[in-house]
Parts: structure tokens; sequence; C-alpha cells
């Protein structure tokens, strides 16, 4: 994340995954939907070496860790969403379908961010602890910042018909419950 989901059918899963990349953050924000427990991942080529990260500055406002709650047509219950974005360029993003007390399903992804100006680009390289082809551009996303300060990120995917999401700081012990 955005972090894209597969979700059985590769095809259905790749558009699941580029919702949760823009749900983030689906990493930031929670457009998407975690994979299915028996869904397979886009493996890594044989051979390949998770890809460094590059540092950021520690000033940098988006470092820290974000948490979003929102709904997605079509899906039942809420989306809750925690990205953690830290000085060292790395990503965490845990993506859960909650349903009243029962967690329906749940996405961990990590990998690299990064901040050009005015945007935040994440790369997943692992799903569920799994080593994917981070390539592959269903891995890669591109949110526009339109506002982050040091309690909130208001931001979306970098494309015509997307709707901006609202996140909250939280400390870096938090945890989705």
């Amino acid at each position: 994340m955005s972090g894209a989901v597969l979700f059985g059918v590769v095809k259905v899963g790749r558009i699941i995954r580029a919702s949760l990349v823009f749900a983030l953050i689906g990493l930031l924000t929670a457009c998407g939907l975690p994979r299915h427990k028996d869904a397979p991942v886009i493996q890594a080529p044989a051979g390949a070496v998770e890809p460094a990260c590059a540092p950021l500055s520690a000033t940098n406002q988006l470092v820290g860790t974000w948490y979003l709650v929102s709904k997605q047509a079509g899906v039942a219950g809420e989306m809750q969403t925690l990205l953690t974005l830290t000085a060292d360029g790395k990503l965490k993003l845990q993506t859960r379908v909650k349903q009243g007390r029962n967690i329906r399903s749940e996405l961990r992804e990590s990998g690299c961010w990064e901040a050009p100006a005015g945007k935040l680009i994440t790369r997943v390289s692992r799903s569920n602890g799994e080593l994917v082809d981070f390539n592959d551009p269903i891995y890669v996303t591109t949110y526009i910042v339109e506002k982050v300060d040091a309690n909130r990120l208001v931001y979306r995917q970098d494309r015509a018909d997307s709707k901006p999401a609202f996140a909250k700081k939280v400390q870096d012990s938090f945890r989705l419950m």
C-alpha cells in the first residue's frame, strides 16, 4: 500500500489491491480490501533481493503512525488502516475489515516510502510476510498530499476520480484492536 490485494482471481485481486493502496495509504487511506487468507500473492522472482529504503528527514511531517477508519461501498463493516512511516524510509501498513467485534480479514504489508514535492509514494515489498514482485506496478501507489500537520493527514490517490482520505496521527505504540 499502498498498498493492492490478490483475492482469488488475479484480475480481481489487482483491482482490489489497487483499491487497498488507494485506501492507505487505504497506506493512509482505507479504500482497499485485504487479501483473502487463501489467495495467492504475486511472488517475487527467484533470487530477488528486497530493495533498500532511502532515508528521509526525521523532520518530514509524514513521519509517524497514521490511523484511518473508513467505509467502502460493497464492504460490510469498516476498514481500519494503520500506516507507519519511519525516517529510515520504511513503511508498515496494516489494513483490517472489521464488522462489529469480528475481524473479517486483515492484511499486513511492508516496504519503502518517499515524499517528493507534495506527494507520497509507497512501494510494497512484503505482503503478510511474503516477498512479492515489488517491480509489479500494483505494489506502487502515488498519493497527492493535500494537507499534513502534527495531527492530521489529508491525501488522495494521484488520479482524477480519487477522493480525499483523512488520517489521524497516533502514538507509535498504537495497535488496531
